[in-house]
């Protein structure tokens, strides 16, 4: 009879229990569907999307950002709900994005910190509604980044006063940079120089490449956007590598640009050609950065410090032209063959880093950001940063970056290294 009694309490808690879960599971607030509104960043206007759905007791999430390049669908990872509150991260264009939000009825309000490496670069704010939709955004030059309308672009006394030299601008192979786009002050100043710039929308044979003078190549890219898959796969085939490395050889200049991740992989290709490793990375530097900007991969480099080498590019052909200051913002770290000549020299202090827990940084201690060469009968320089020699506006108070940012030699840095290419320089 006991037994019986104990059995049949047993059964009874059992039944309790199960009872009482499914109760507390059918109580669990309804989070599912999709919620989407407007995010407010540093960098300017986005949208965000996130649909919730449930697989017994497991949360599952999909997402969409609106950026200014376009949207992306980057995959969810670290989703957590407890109660009201949820939690998220993700990656895009090789930097963490770790959101958190609370659900209040058919609202999610919410922020996110974005990180490279241990450092925080950017910030946001989200609200975002069941069933809603993200906001229409105006199709800006990527992520809040457009040319300097305002940039004075005039050069008082021109290296060529007519038939400068001829450089091929390349556009051909999915470029963050254009003549006509970003690098458009570039390519006026340039211009105002005395160059002739035409841009480059062939792929690289012997043929596109005779009689120019200068190849300019500015973050080429292995697929259409920089946040798109594939970004980082090479840019160009080994055919058109070696159609610029023989042309190089034969006397023509190269300036190769490629900058953090994606860029470095994608032109590690012809990088290569010419003995440079890139770094594929981000590369930072907490002893040696911009303290206004309070970045630490804005990376300066001084005369003063030795780390802005001494080269015909750094002396130019005068006093009035020599550089004593540069910012590099945001690149990757460079090595160069042993008769290079590194005149962007990174401190011991620099280190190499991509975002996420999945990978440690390494130091960049004898690496550049800037390397020159000759190379056969041609010349190259390699640059590990691209904004440097831009002049752009980002984020919502349009701060300078590039050229036009006050206190720093870059634009005279950019006549230098073309008149090293076209051999003005010696």
């Amino acid at each position: 009879m006991i037994k019986i009694i104990r059995l049949f309490l047993f059964g009874f808690f059992l039944l309790s229990a199960i009872s009482f879960a499914e109760d507390a599971f059918a109580q669990t607030p309804d989070f599912t569907g999709t919620w989407a509104g407007a995010m407010v960043r540093d960098a300017g206007p986005a949208g965000l999307e996130i649909t919730l759905t449930r697989d017994g007791g497991n949360w599952k999430a999909t997402m969409k950002m609106r950026l200014p390049a376009g949207d992306v669908e980057p995959a969810v990872e670290e989703l957590k709900i407890n109660g009201n509150d949820i939690s998220f991260e993700t990656t895009v264009n090789a930097t963490l994005v770790k959101f958190t939000g609370k659900f209040d009825r058919d609202k999610l309000n919410g922020s996110s910190e974005s990180f490279r490496g241990d450092t925080r670069v950017g910030q946001s704010t989200f609200l975002l509604t069941r069933g809603g939709q993200m906001p229409a955004l105006q199709q800006q030059q990527g992520g809040g980044q457009v040319a300097d309308p305002n940039f004075n672009a005039k050069v008082a006394d021109p290296a060529y006063k007519k038939s400068g030299p001829k450089v091929l601008f390349d556009e051909a192979h999915n470029n963050f940079h254009t003549a006509g786009g970003r690098y458009k002050p570039f390519a006026d100043l340039i211009t105002n120089d005395g160059y002739q710039v035409v841009p480059n929308k062939q792929k690289f044979s012997r043929d596109v490449l005779k009689g120019y003078r200068v190849l300019a190549i500015s973050n080429a890219l292995g697929a259409e956007r920089m946040n798109a898959p594939g970004a980082g796969n090479a840019a160009f085939t080994d055919e058109e590598a070696d159609a610029v490395r023989d042309w190089v050889k034969g006397g023509g200049s190269l300036l190769l640009i490629a900058d953090h991740a994606p860029m470095g992989a994608a032109n590690q290709i012809l990088a290569q050609r010419f003995g440079v490793d890139m770094s594929k990375m981000f590369t930072i530097d907490q002893q040696n950065y911009d303290t206004e900007s309070k970045n630490p991969s804005f990376i300066v480099y001084t005369r003063e410090s030795g780390r802005l080498a001494d080269h015909p590019v750094t002396r130019g052909r005068n006093d009035s032209e020599r550089i004593n200051k540069i910012i590099a913002f945001t690149g990757q770290s460079l090595k160069g063959p042993a008769d290079s000549v590194a005149f962007l020299k990174l401190a011991d202090t620099a280190l190499d880093a991509m975002p996420g827990g999945n990978t440690d940084p390494v130091s960049a201690a004898g690496r550049a950001q800037g390397i020159a060469m000759k190379f056969g009968k041609g010349r190259v320089i390699v640059l590990g940063e691209a904004a440097m020699m831009s002049a752009q506006l980002v984020g919502p108070q349009r701060m300078p970056f590039g050229m036009n940012r006050p206190g720093i030699d870059n634009r005279q840095l950019a006549l230098n290294i073309m008149h090293w290419l076209s051999g003005l320089l010696k």
